[in-house]
């Protein structure tokens, strides 16, 4: 994608945010789920970038749980206890949407990381296959 087509769909996805309507129906929660496994996988990326080794997909899990639970705790705060069950759902359903996110990125995605064992030994999650 060129950087102007980025360009475009940040803008309209920015204008398109603003307009929206959250509530608790099926719609509402599954775009919490998906806004979860994004945000998941762009810090668990980000981690993997600046070598947070074994731990990467926990920074993204982590994210998640951070910047959902400021955001639903601001919303419970300046609505009041009505707002709870609603922020609760979404909180939930970040959750569920980070750990799909944070793993999947960091399983599959992502180029296998190189760690100690008990033992000390170096162990690495790539398995090679030679014919003789």
């Amino acid at each position: 994608m060129t950087r102007l087509k980025a360009g475009m769909a940040a803008v309209a996805l920015a204008l398109g945010c603003g307009c929206s309507w959250g509530n608790d129906s099926f719609g509402s929660e599954i775009s919490h789920v998906f806004a979860g496994m994004g945000v998941a996988a762009a810090a668990t990326a980000i981690a993997d970038h600046y070598d947070a080794g074994e731990n990467r997909g926990w920074i993204g899990f982590g994210t998640v749980v951070g910047l959902s639970f400021v955001a639903e705790a601001v919303q419970v705060a300046s609505n009041g206890s009505s707002q709870l069950k609603g922020s609760s759902l979404d909180f939930a359903s970040a959750l569920v949407g980070a750990a799909i996110g944070a793993w999947v990125t960091d399983r599959y995605l992502l180029a296998p990381v190189v760690a100690r064992d008990a033992e000390g030994h170096r162990t690495v999650g790539i398995a090679m296959r030679m014919a003789f």
